[in-house]
């Protein structure tokens, strides 16, 4: 059985692979939906590159923080043909844990800065 892994041995995270956590976390995409629900959120990311965003995913299906799925039955052919990706189990853990570092270090920085 491999070693437990814990989410704080991911952190932290590139904050384009915390994106992409948070948008498989509403349920299961392909590259193209992906890439629009990141430029819609965050008006400073301009444009997502498909190469950069297929990087990323690989690297974080090796991690175990991804992996790749059927698509549903209902999905149109073509959109079955791609590649689906889903959160896991441990990417929803590192997410969490990465949401509450970032909100610990935006207390202290309102804490030493004042309110911002």
């Amino acid at each position: 059985m491999a070693p437990a892994q814990h989410p704080e041995d991911f952190l932290p995270l590139h904050p384009f692979e915390l994106r992409i956590l948070l948008v498989l976390a509403e349920g299961a995409a392909h590259g193209y939906p992906i890439i629009k629900a990141i430029e819609e959120r965050d008006g400073s990311w301009k444009r997502v590159l498909p190469g950069n965003l297929y990087r990323r995913l690989r690297d974080m299906c090796a991690r175990g923080l991804v992996e790749e799925v059927d698509a549903p039955v209902s999905a149109p052919d073509d959109e079955r043909q791609r590649r689906t990706y889903a959160l896991t189990e441990l990417g929803r853990r590192i997410a969490v844990a990465e949401a509450r570092r970032l909100d610990a270090l935006v207390a202290d920085a309102k804490r030493v800065l004042g309110e911002v």
